[in-house]
């Protein structure tokens, strides 16, 4: 009787023990992420935590999952089939009138000083001043869908003035050049490659025409990842992050290197690209975004004001 009665607490001890510690191996098992980023600089910081192991050495097991169009990004996000995106500010505003609240905790604004996205013109189609944009052919990403016809509006051209298309960033640097396009908006680092004896360049379009600073892009998840997640998973998700953007700023650089890695027809001449300013969530600039929010519905991007407070993550749900 007595060893059976010993069994018996051994087997309830074993079980006690597995119950308490069931929870810490599961949190510290190598988490895997599936990140979704698109070709700007904007994916940065993602690509440098990936190449220089800060997410395998935050145990996160990242995949990198490329979308062109954002949009299509974002409801994948909310589909479940990725987990942390880069988005423009744009998308975001549109999406959170539809009830899909991004949780934002890294973002990307672009500066006068250094401009990141820049209105390319063929020196073969004769475009002097902005009046000559009429009749012409313009081309632009997907990333920046919501922001060419207010840009070209507050250029005092009429959208309906100009010949749109829309293509990825690789493929307006092709057209531009065998001149299939007259001019095209691009952010880098499709900027850095241009061959300037063919074009000619009209910088910091964003800051100079739709709100500087710019908020480009956000970085974040949906509420579901909060509840998937444990507290010490989503810390090791921004000490990876945060520690990218330190080796940014520290090392802009090697950063450029590792953004000519990832897209080659820039590898060469990737050191010639600027960098936007890649903020974490403390030094996230709130009344820029939310003063984008008011220009947005101003350009008709969204119908509703709205209030941006709610979309950033707090800062005790990705601290111990």
């Amino acid at each position: 009787m007595t060893r059976i009665l010993t069994l018996i607490i051994i087997v309830l001890a074993a079980l006690l023990v597995g119950i308490i510690l069931y929870p810490q191996i599961q949190e510290n098992r190598p988490m895997p992420i599936r990140f979704a980023g698109d070709s700007s600089v904007a994916t940065l910081p993602l690509l440098v935590a990936i190449e220089d192991t800060l997410f395998v050495k935050n145990r996160i097991v990242p995949e990198l999952v490329y979308y062109a169009d954002p949009d299509q990004a974002f409801a994948d996000l909310f589909a479940g089939k990725v987990d942390v995106g880069v988005f423009p500010w744009s998308t975001v505003f549109k999406h959170l009138s539809r009830g899909e609240t991004l949780r934002v905790f890294m973002a990307v604004e672009f500066r006068p000083a250094l401009p990141v996205d820049a209105l390319a013109r063929s020196k073969k189609s004769r475009i002097t001043k902005i009046t000559d944009f009429k009749g012409k052919r313009i081309g632009y990403p997907p990333i920046l869908r919501d922001y060419i016809a207010p840009l070209l509006s507050e250029m005092g051209i009429k959208p309906t003035d100009v010949k749109l298309s829309e293509a990825t960033l690789t493929e307006l640097t092709r057209k531009l050049s065998a001149g299939e396009l007259d001019a095209a908006w691009l952010v880098e680092p499709a900027i850095c490659p241009l061959n300037l004896a063919a074009v000619d360049t009209m910088v910091a379009m964003t800051t100079r025409y739709l709100n500087n600073p710019f908020p480009a892009f956000a970085i974040g998840f949906s509420p579901g990842f909060l509840k998937k997640t444990t507290r010490a998973q989503r810390t090791r998700l921004k000490i990876a992050l945060d520690m990218a953007v330190d080796r940014i700023d520290g090392n802009p650089e090697k950063a450029k290197q590792i953004l000519g890695s990832y897209f080659p027809y820039c590898q060469e001449v990737c050191g010639f690209c600027r960098l936007p300013q890649f903020q974490r969530l403390v030094e996230i600039n709130r009344p820029a975004v939310q003063t984008l929010s008011l220009r947005a519905l101003k350009f008709g991007i969204i119908t509703d004001t709205i209030d941006t407070k709610g979309l950033f993550v707090e800062p005790s749900q990705m601290m111990r």
